[in-house]
């Protein structure tokens, strides 16, 4: 397979404000700040070592707000895949981010092929929450959402790397589903999947008549000690 055929697009869209850029820091670097900028587009290019295999990954920060509508068109229509973030703290937010799927779906008439996970963040205001995890589980439920759904803490490093996860398993076209003690921490750059370990479901999957494979447990699990990244990729960048 060439170079070309290996290289991927993840676009992460989302309100503005809703924590799209620390997600992808804490992914890539390990890193957080409270400080907000205002995000124009970014886009990251990066290696990854998947299975022995190195494959070409770019991620595309997006604005929140974009000037211009060709932009986002032009986001979705090159994209191999979707994170879809909204904060669990702004309904507003959640709203705007399923009017993204619909625009998602209006441009890509493949979209139940494409790998996406619905994100919401800030899981560190709790206190705060506007968005229950059971009204996302009902969007996707009635709207036959065919992605993953995670709660995470860019702040707190909590669930982050499980999106990536879910994207590289729905590309494989193998389970959505990540359990809560699934993730040993890695290299930022190397996404090898651990040992197999017991699943634990999420309560509110429980009810509705579809896969529970969709939901990433949003409780804490045990502590576990982290490990520092290291610099040294498992497959450098060129």
């Amino acid at each position: 397979m060439s170079d070309t055929d290996q290289r991927y697009r993840v676009v992460v869209m989302g309100p503005g404000k809703v924590g799209k850029t620390c997600i992808l820091k804490r992914f890539l670097f390990n890193t957080y700040t409270d400080d907000y900028k205002e995000t124009v587009e970014d886009l990251y290019c990066r290696d990854f070592n998947v299975r022995g295999s190195c494959i070409k990954v770019d991620l595309l920060d997006t604005a929140g707000n974009l000037p211009f509508p060709a932009m986002r068109r032009l986001s979705i229509t090159t994209a191999s895949g979707f994170v879809l973030v909204y904060s669990i703290t702004s309904q507003a937010s959640f709203e705007e981010t399923k009017t993204l799927w619909t625009q998602i779906k209006e441009e890509r008439p493949n979209y139940q092929d494409i790998p996406c996970v619905m994100v919401g963040s800030m899981t560190d205001l709790e206190n705060s929450r506007q968005v229950e995890k059971f009204d996302t589980l009902n969007w996707i439920y009635n709207e036959g959402f065919p992605g993953g759904f995670v709660e995470v803490s860019a702040k707190e490093d909590e669930n982050v790397e499980d999106i990536f996860r879910l994207l590289l398993d729905q590309s494989r076209g193998g389970a959505r589903y990540m359990g809560p003690h699934s993730l040993r921490r890695r290299s930022a750059n190397s996404l090898d999947e651990g040992e197999p370990v017991k699943e634990e479901w999420d309560s509110d999957a429980k009810n509705f008549n579809r896969s529970r494979s969709l939901v990433r447990r949003g409780s804490k699990g045990p502590k576990v000690r982290k490990a520092r990244r290291h610099d040294k990729n498992d497959c450098r960048v060129s």
